[in-house]
């Protein structure tokens, strides 16, 4: 008798992450339903072999009614608002990250779904006091979209020692690079997008925020994860059994300087530089440990910045952005 495919609901599915999550799912013959409130994810980007529904998790009513059509095996819960500097003004749009976290946990108890892979984020450790940051390393997280993730994560092991919902709770550091969907960011706050917008002549230059941190180089040095990689440590997290946090990051820090070096030799493209002053709050280094995912999930980064730079850049071109 044939084995029924496992159906895993998708928040956030029309994101950048989340559609590249959905596409590799199906790849590897699950069935997906999607969630979303196309607030910054966009409908094109679904498989049309996934399930869609537009609805916002603070909707508890529509979150009931989608639980009850579908019997899902677990849920990759994604969606969230994410952009920093705005979460230190609107306090009341981000809280929408913990609500929304909540709602889903609930429905999750009443239908009986035991396993959930949570996205967060490096922004729950906050000024690193060192690096490589481990699992370990204290959570102090200094905006409030960090606090979000951070409380929205004690929530979720607090629903498994009552309720034992099983979790894997994942935290990604700087995610870059393109998953065959040429997606282009429409808000571009991100450093690969600002960058292809200064190479496609939407910016007129790209501000370097700092060049004498004790550093290498004089300049920030970063994790970027490529979304490829990214995506293979959820659909591992699936079949993983015991509850983890764990980090998603390469261990190699790359520096501003080195980004852009390796940009205009991969694309053979050049663009105005500026120096400017030190963001505040902007710490010198931060890079992850990745020793708990290669353990746990057998995980093992495969691309490296150049890969991401090559297909953000595709992507862009393909997209024409002028």
């Amino acid at each position: 008798m044939k084995k029924a495919k496992k159906t895993i609901l998708v928040t956030g599915g029309a994101g950048y992450i989340g559609s590249a999550c959905v596409k590799a799912l199906l790849k590897k013959g699950y069935s997906v339903v999607v969630v979303d409130n196309l607030s910054k994810g966009l409908k094109r980007l679904v498989d049309k072999k996934a399930k869609f529904y537009k609805a916002d998790l603070v909707d508890n009513s529509a979150l009931e009614k989608i639980f009850k059509a579908n019997r899902f095996d677990a849920v990759i819960h994604i969606a969230a608002y994410k952009a920093v500097e705005e979460s230190m003004e609107n306090a009341v749009k981000y809280s929408d990250n913990i609500t929304g976290t909540i709602n889903i946990l609930n429905q999750m108890v009443r239908h009986g779904v035991k396993k959930i892979i949570y996205s967060s984020s490096a922004a729950v450790y906050g000024e690193p006091k060192y690096n490589p940051i481990d699992e370990k390393h204290p959570t102090s997280p200094i905006n409030y979209y960090g606090a979000t993730k951070l409380e929205s994560e004690r929530i979720i092991e607090w629903y498994a020692k009552i309720h034992g919902i099983s979790y894997a709770i994942l935290r990604y550091f700087n995610v870059a690079g393109d998953a065959g969907l040429s997606y282009t960011d429409p808000e571009a706050k991100n450093v690969f997008p600002i960058i292809m917008e200064a190479i496609f002549g939407k910016r007129d230059k790209f501000m370097v925020f700092g060049k004498d941190y004790p550093t290498r180089d004089g300049t920030c040095i970063r994790d970027y994860v490529d979304i490829n990689d990214l995506i293979r440590a959820h659909i591992l997290a699936l079949d993983v059994e015991e509850n983890a946090i764990i980090n998603l990051g390469t261990s190699n820090g790359v520096s501003v300087k080195e980004l852009l070096d390796a940009t205009f030799e991969v694309t053979g493209k050049k663009f105005v530089v500026e120096y400017g002053e030190k963001r505040k709050g902007d710490p010198p280094e931060l890079f992850a440990s990745n020793e708990k995912a290669k353990q746990i999930l057998g995980w093992v980064p495969e691309k490296n910045v150049k890969d991401m730079i090559k297909s953000t850049y595709e992507a862009y071109r393909k997209n024409k952005l002028k």
